[in-house]
């Protein structure tokens, strides 16, 4: 009895551990399942952040073209020489041997390679957009603008009208047209009746 009682114990402790293992490595999957769901957010999370900063950058860059092609470089530029004027004045006023003046002037370096390098920039997008939107240019576009939009309203007005035709013609092919075959029956009646016709009076059949 006693080995009996020993015997079910053990099988007992058996299951146990058996559950257990189960469970651990179903909790260590389902931890791998949620690391790697974890992982596919943050690498789609950063994809919208980079193109919600790649959208801005463009957006900006658009806007920058416009106002260039607008109003021109010079406005803009003159900003930029006048900061770098005020930076230069500065940097005359600093003793390079001072600690202090050391860390103003490297700021100040830096300041101005930025003011040149956006002085750069401005040159290399109004070489791309053309320059500078001239009076003439604007009248072109003004009037290529009139044209496209009076091109668009007789076109459609043509197209309403050929519609309207087509309408039209379809109404009277419905109500008018014959097949070629009610044509051809009806010739073929036709000619019986003339032959009837000639045969009653004598001219077909006759020999000469």
């Amino acid at each position: 009895m006693k080995r009996r009682v020993s015997f079910q114990g053990s099988l007992d402790d058996e299951l146990s551990l058996n559950l257990l293992i189960e469970n651990k490595v179903a909790g260590a999957l389902g931890l791998e399942n949620l690391q790697a769901q974890d992982k596919a957010i943050a690498s789609i999370e950063k994809r919208i952040k980079d193109g919600k900063t790649t959208l801005k950058n463009k957006t900006d860059e658009l806007e920058l073209k416009l106002q260039l092609k607008s109003l021109g470089g010079e406005e803009f530029k003159a900003e930029s020489f006048e900061l770098i004027r005020q930076v230069d004045t500065q940097l005359a006023n600093l003793d390079p041997g001072n600690k202090t003046d050391k860390k103003k002037i490297t700021a100040l370096n830096k300041d101005k390679n930025a003011l040149e390098a956006r002085l750069a920039k401005t040159d290399g997008i109004l070489a791309v957009i053309g320059g500078q939107l001239t009076e003439e240019d604007a009248r072109r576009l003004i009037l290529k603008k009139l044209y496209d939009i009076g091109h668009q309203e007789l076109n459609r007005y043509l197209n309403a009208e050929k519609r309207g035709l087509v309408q039209v013609v379809e109404k009277f092919w419905d109500k008018y047209v014959v097949s070629s075959r009610e044509l051809e029956s009806e010739r073929s009646e036709t000619l019986r009746e003339l032959d009837g016709f000639l045969s009653r009076l004598g001219y077909l059949g006759v020999e000469v």
